[in-house]
């Protein structure tokens, strides 16, 4: 797949004559990389997805495979937005191949995904209209795709997307929290504020357990041991049902191995161990962005090695979270059931696909109602019989 070319954006605000748009690609990366870094620190941004060195990692380690483009909006001579764009690679629209572009860092393979969440652009809040606005137009502009798509976004993020377009499809999904600042405004444990019976669970799991050693790490060294022996039993547990686990892609390996050492000596990243009687019981690596914890990668002990180890290492990861001074401990979206027992509180976040006409979108559709009518014929069908 070719990079598109990024039709200049037209001025949205005649108020500001001195805006300009500039599109930096493979062989100026370097200097977007600088422009963002200078954009970063002077607006004070603690966003994750959108640092310079998240974006500079993902490149490095994705942008062999997925082309890319950096866009940036300029005023009186001075960077006041920038986003990164990507061409996906092999993505699909039901049965059919589809080229897709996607703002931030999306796009790869689904197989050694980062799986970006709390995704969004750097903006200076004052130009944030001017900057959608822009992008906007460069995209309508842009013929190579036939899918856009606005990855892990938080629904107060992606708001002032939405009136530019009215055929978005929008997919939510919970991305469930506890509110740390709650339980250290009104001095209260983390376990007061869960229910009857996971405080139950845990008091009884802690019973077992008599004594554990926290460890959070507070130096390189001690951050990249915990980190290889998240790996280690990460893989351990997905191999142990036939799967390959996350860290058997070698690209995914190696760009979480820069993220973790640069975010860490950058305070945007935590790295935690349980440990009972000199055994392991889980590791934690967490990303920290706008003040939130981000429970981004784990690695746990057997089942039957360790009670609910998975359970323990976060609850006790929150009490430590809570004296670190962190707003909230966010469990990211999935279904799995230490985050709605943890969780006192659930953002939304957004998948947003805006798909242009095309025959294979009408396939698809249409495939879509075949299916729909069968399986309402089947489910009629299995009521009879049931009667």
């Amino acid at each position: 797949m070719t990079n598109a070319t990024l039709t200049q954006p037209q001025h949205v605000d005649v108020q500001r004559a001195k805006q300009k748009w500039r599109t930096y690609t493979r062989s100026s990366i370097y200097e977007a990389f600088h422009q963002w870094r200078t954009l970063e620190h002077r607006i004070h941004s603690t966003s994750l997805a959108s640092s310079a060195t998240w974006v500079e990692c993902w490149v490095k380690h994705y942008g062999d495979v997925v082309p890319y483009k950096v866009l940036s909006l300029e005023s009186d001579g001075i960077v006041r937005g920038m986003t990164l764009i990507t061409n996906g690679v092999e993505k699909k629209l039901g049965p059919f191949n589809i080229n897709t572009t996607h703002l931030g860092t999306a796009g790869e393979p689904q197989i050694g995904s980062v799986c970006v969440e709390y995704n969004r652009p750097l903006v200076q809040q004052e130009y944030t209209a001017d900057f959608i606005q822009g992008i906007w137009n460069s995209l309508d502009n842009d013929s190579s795709w036939e899918q856009l798509c606005l990855d892990g976004f938080s629904e107060s993020d992606l708001q002032p997307w939405l009136s530019h377009h009215s055929n978005l499809d929008i997919r939510y999904r919970d991305s469930r929290y506890f509110d740390l600042a709650q339980s250290r405004g009104e001095q209260k444990e983390v376990i007061e504020y869960l229910g009857k019976s996971t405080r139950a669970n845990l008091r009884r799991t802690l019973r077992k357990y008599e004594k554990l050693d926290c460890e959070w790490a507070d130096s390189l060294s001690q951050a990249e041991e915990i980190f290889a022996e998240l790996m280690t039993l990460h893989q351990a547990r997905w191999n142990a049902i036939g799967e390959p686990g996350a860290f058997a892609n070698e690209r995914f390996k190696n760009f979480q191995e820069e993220v973790m050492a640069r975010l860490f000596s950058e305070r945007k990243l935590v790295l935690f161990r349980v440990k009972h009687q000199g055994e392991t019981v889980g590791c934690l690596m967490l990303l920290v962005d706008q003040n939130r914890l981000l429970d981004y990668l784990s690695g746990f002990a057997d089942f039957n090695e360790k009670p609910s180890p998975g359970l323990i290492s976060h609850y006790l990861c929150m009490q430590e979270s809570v004296k670190h001074g962190f707003a909230a401990y966010d469990f990211l979206v999935g279904d799995k059931r230490h985050k709605e027992n943890l969780s006192t509180h659930t953002n939304q976040l957004c998948w947003l696909t805006l798909n242009r006409p095309s025959w294979k979108v009408k396939a698809y559709q249409a495939l879509r109602k075949v299916k729909q009518s069968m399986t309402a014929v089947i489910g009629r069908k299995h009521n009879e019989e049931r009667i």
